[in-house]
């Protein structure tokens, strides 16, 4: 491979740099913040965490992102608006696009009483194209209802092993929604799984039932490199 340029006296020269697709890698470099929610039915505080889910030919370049972005607790202006305007800056190297990166959402509630609850889920796949984009995700709460579904129970500890599920039968759905409704305690998911691409999730994710529940707004710049050089498509 070549040098760029080459110094002669005061002048610079250029000279074309030769790389073969093999010396070459994608690059997907996304560049934002998480604005804010709305629309949330309450006067706690609200934070938000996000955490990416992409597939195998995805390289985190920055492997402390991986561990997931939360923000910080905001309360609701006039306008219904939390506001948390968190930055977040995610470059990927990619080796086939195959699972584009999918933003998964959860909305915690701080009340009163210095207690923390998970209160709302949400997910939203990043764009495909170059440039600046503004993304709406509605957001949702598990109800309980299914008496099939596998959640945590409400009053677990928050260090329950997310590996180890609860499920309800018929006896224990009232409960569930006696806690929901007069200690504010809604039932929360033991582990993001449903939300992610995995397939094997698809049979648990059908059975769930759920409200709506607000919105999140992120706003992200998204930057394409080596996708034309690579013959890649990212739509």
């Amino acid at each position: 491979m070549s040098m760029p340029y080459q110094q002669t006296g005061n002048q610079l020269d250029y000279q074309e740099v030769k790389q073969t697709k093999a010396d070459l890698k994608a690059e997907v470099h996304l560049i934002g913040q998480i604005v804010g929610g709305l629309d949330f039915q309450t006067d706690d505080g609200l934070f938000c965490e996000l955490a990416i889910d992409c597939g195998d030919g995805w390289d985190l370049l920055q492997p402390g992102n991986n561990k997931g972005i939360q923000t910080q607790t905001s309360y609701a202006n006039p306008g219904q608006l939390f506001s948390w305007g968190h930055p977040f800056d995610l470059h990927f190297s990619v080796s086939n696009i195959i699972g584009w990166p999918k933003a998964l959402l959860k909305v915690w509630r701080l009340d009163s009483s210095n207690k923390i609850d998970a209160c709302s889920y949400g997910t939203a796949i990043f764009p495909r194209s170059a440039g600046y984009h503004q993304i709406t995700c509605e957001t949702w709460t598990p109800t309980g209802e299914n008496l099939d579904l596998e959640i945590r129970k409400p009053n677990e500890d928050l260090a329950t092993n997310t590996d180890q599920f609860s499920k309800f039968d018929r006896s224990l759905d009232w409960r569930f929604q006696a806690l929901s409704f007069y200690m504010e305690n809604p039932p929360r998911l033991t582990t993001l799984a449903p939300l992610t691409t995995d397939k094997g999730d698809f049979a648990r994710r059908k059975i769930l039932n759920s409200i709506s529940n607000g919105r999140i707004i992120i706003e992200v710049e998204v930057i394409l490199k080596n996708f034309k050089r690579l013959s890649f498509s990212g739509q």
